[in-house]
């Protein structure tokens, strides 16, 4: 398991967090010719799913393995992952804990999630197959433990109505997983060479989150994980095919683009890539103002 750091991360003041948040948001709008549907996470499924599997889930051990040590997951936690993927928490977590509830709507993904869970042999877990919007979350009121979520928070423009409801369904902690800017260089050529001079998608979710948390009366805690993504030549090429079609038309020439920029980078063998993110937790019910010399 990939060892964990503490990050300096005082309140860079003067900004208003949620409009930079929504920005990027727009930003990121502005130059998609389509949403984001449920069924390219269906499609994505398989490459998502061997991803996350990499050096036996290392990703979801690392960020359990962070909470763990600071005591966020208390013994028998009942646990909410919001957008779970493949079973990106649910089978690392539900290895220690009671019971993971998953909010899932796509079905390759819920697929994974069930055919990871049997090939791990947990059972302990059940599926919520909705988006989290959908979710009433005054129905779980207090329900679970921790509530977390990775990788979908950045399709929330509404970014503190959702972290609100996060809060809603936890007697506990919540947490967020966000990226932090490790772009790869690969990642950036490839995106020049098919998209020209239109702008970069800006995903990085690290530190906005932290930040907007404190400036809305949060206390958030963060530690730093590092974590590597391993993924076969075909994989990785469907993933990146997804991508793409969300901002341009998938001709054959962007395909050899993509064929070609993945075969310079890894040959035949495995696309490995090595990623950084920040797991930022906070507990509800504790706010600054209530902090002994904390204005």
């Amino acid at each position: 398991m990939v060892e964990s750091s503490m990050m300096d991360c005082s309140l860079i003041s003067g900004i208003d967090w949620v409009r930079l948040w929504e920005d990027s948001y727009d930003s990121r709008s502005k130059i998609m010719r389509r949403d984001y549907e449920i069924n390219d996470w269906t499609e994505r499924a398989e490459d998502y799913s061997e991803s996350r599997r990499t050096n036996q889930y290392e990703f979801g051990e690392s960020v359990y393995a962070a909470l763990d040590l600071h005591g966020v997951i208390p013994p028998h936690a009942r646990v909410l992952e919001v957008g779970s993927g493949p079973g990106t928490f649910v089978i690392p977590f539900a290895r220690r804990v009671d019971h993971v509830t998953a909010v899932e709507p796509a079905e390759g993904m819920i697929r994974m999630i069930r055919q990871n869970a049997t090939e791990a042999g947990v059972n302990n877990y059940s599926i919520i197959p909705k988006i989290w919007q959908d979710v009433t979350s005054s129905e779980l009121q207090d329900r679970y433990d921790l509530t977390i979520t990775s990788t979908v928070i950045w399709m929330f423009r509404d970014i503190m109505a959702q972290i609100r409801r996060m809060e809603e369904v936890t007697r506990g902690h919540c947490c967020v997983v966000g990226s932090i800017g490790t772009r790869q260089r690969f990642e950036a050529e490839l995106w020049k060479k098919i998209m020209g001079d239109v702008p970069s998608p800006q995903y990085s979710e690290f530190p906005v989150i932290y930040n907007l948390l404190y400036e809305h009366g949060r206390v958030p805690q963060v530690r730093v994980i590092d974590y590597t993504s391993m993924r076969t030549f075909e994989n990785m090429f469907r993933m990146y095919r997804v991508f793409y079609s969300i901002y341009t038309e998938i001709t054959p020439e962007v395909e050899e683009a993509i064929r070609e920029a993945l075969y310079r980078d890894s040959g035949d063998g495995p696309c490995v890539r090595k990623y950084r993110s920040a797991v930022v937790w906070w507990d509800p019910a504790v706010r600054r103002k209530e902090l002994k010399g904390i204005a």
